[in-house]
């Protein structure tokens, strides 16, 4: 559920709470308003008109008050019968459930609430002769303008209460997993790339958990390519200590014995070591998309053909047949020059892999706004937890280092990024009769 609408509802919630707390409780407090104070002066009152003026002073009083405040009230005797005499407003005994409610009072309970809600409050007073008198005030139910102000103002105490006891805990749901962002972005800032956002943060279904996420998965992204780094700057040092090594020895050679053939092995490495460096270069410009790709329109079957025909000419040696089954008429929109280096790397990796006397199958077909580019040899195929890591520069299967391992490393690599910044993709996955197959998909120029 969205933060927004979360919000939305908590507000609704409190309001619609806040409303029914306040049509409770107001009811129930406006009885409280007659306290112990109020019947005990009443009843002193009423007895005070009964015995100046006896039974009509005493009915009088009853009637004003009734009038005045809505109370309807009675002064009873020791034997429960109304002091305001019979036959007149006041005067009869108490009805049954009234008589009830009197009992129930007399018992201990000094608030009883009668049927229809109203509520009897009791009170005992001794008059000046000595007698033990017993008030009995009926209230009515709450109404009236008194009760409108008590509603009004239970309405904005609990309203008070509840909101802010909501914006409570709607501030401390959002602030929480907020710091834990600002704390992990900090440690991210710091260096410490293995940080990550807590799981009870990331797991949750709003905008704050999806922006966790986005974290999580930017610091993992920011970890694997610093490690990357690292990596690739120790295999690059690792592949121009060879090289260099032999320059060395070819250079000492060379100056102690005058021979041409150490002159032409210095040369040889030089022009390795500037094949190497060219490479790298391209990979640099490419990751960080210095090379611009020109707009170029052209036939993608001419190139994958032109390279099936060198590789199949190449690859004759070992009795591999490289067969190509292309879909003419196929137009691209990108370089040429870099298409045709990233099909070729794949298409004699491909070749270098395979066994000897078998065949290497190149596929140029249509899907729809793509073209796919299918390579598949017949060899030992890659452990399924390497497909991603042979398109790193310097990432080679053999755990041998010699160039017989499959050169630098560095042919797929460039491969991805040539293709990644033509718009397209590639994969690589293991054939189920053995061997390996890489496809290369490119948007078409008419799509």
């Amino acid at each position: 559920m969205r933060l927004r609408t979360r919000l939305v509802l908590w507000f609704v919630a409190a309001i619609v709470v806040t409303v029914l707390m306040s049509f409770t409780l107001g009811s129930q407090v406006w009885r409280l308003f007659y306290r112990d104070y109020d019947a005990a002066q009443d009843a002193h009152a009423a007895v005070v008109a009964w015995q100046q003026g006896g039974s009509e002073q005493l009915r009088h009083w009853l009637h004003e008050r009734r009038r005045e405040d809505g109370l309807f009230g009675m002064l009873l005797d020791e034997q429960g019968e109304s002091l305001a005499g019979r036959g007149r407003e006041g005067g009869p005994p108490p009805p049954p459930r009234l008589r009830e409610a009197i009992a129930a009072a007399e018992a201990g309970n000094h608030l009883v609430l009668l049927p229809g809600g109203g509520t009897l409050r009791t009170t005992v007073v001794v008059s000046n002769d000595g007698r033990r008198l017993r008030w009995v005030a009926v209230l009515p139910p709450p109404g009236g303008p008194d009760v409108r102000r008590i509603d009004t103002l239970m309405l904005l105490a609990i309203g008070v209460i509840v909101v802010s006891l909501a914006a409570w805990l709607i501030a401390r749901r959002i602030t929480r997993p907020i710091a834990a962002l600002q704390q992990a972005s900090r440690a991210v800032a710091e260096g410490r790339l293995d940080v990550r956002v807590p799981e009870e943060t990331s797991v949750r279904s709003d905008e704050i958990g999806a922006l966790a996420r986005d974290f999580n998965h930017m610091a993992e992204r920011l970890q694997r390519l610093l490690e990357a780094q690292q990596q690739l700057l120790r295999d690059i040092s690792h592949e121009l200590r060879s090289p260099l090594a032999r320059l060395r020895i070819a250079t000492e050679l060379a100056r102690d014995t005058q021979a041409v053939s150490q002159f032409d092995r210095i040369e040889l490495e030089a022009d390795k070591l500037e094949d190497l460096i060219a490479q790298l270069l391209l990979i640099a410009r490419l990751e960080h998309r210095e090379t611009p790709l020109t707009s170029e329109v052209f036939a993608l079957d001419e190139i994958v053909e032109s390279v099936c025909e060198d590789a199949g000419f190449e690859a004759q040696a070992r009795g591999i047949a490289v067969h190509s089954e292309l879909t003419p008429g196929l137009q691209i929109r990108g370089q040429p020059t870099l298409l045709h280096s990233a099909i070729e790397n794949v298409v004699r990796n491909a070749v270098r892999y395979t066994g000897d006397n078998s065949t290497v199958t190149v596929r140029l077909v249509a899907r729809g706004t793509h073209c796919a580019v299918a390579v598949e040899d017949r060899g030992p195929g890659i452990p399924q937890d390497r497909l991603e890591a042979v398109f790193q520069p310097f990432v080679r299967i053999s755990e041998a280092r010699d160039r017989a391992s499959g050169g630098y490393g560095l042919g797929l690599a460039i491969a991805r990024r040539v293709v990644n910044a033509s718009g397209g993709t590639i994969r690589a996955r293991n054939r189920e009769g053995g061997g390996l197959q890489v496809s290369i998909e490119l948007p078409l120029a008419n799509a």
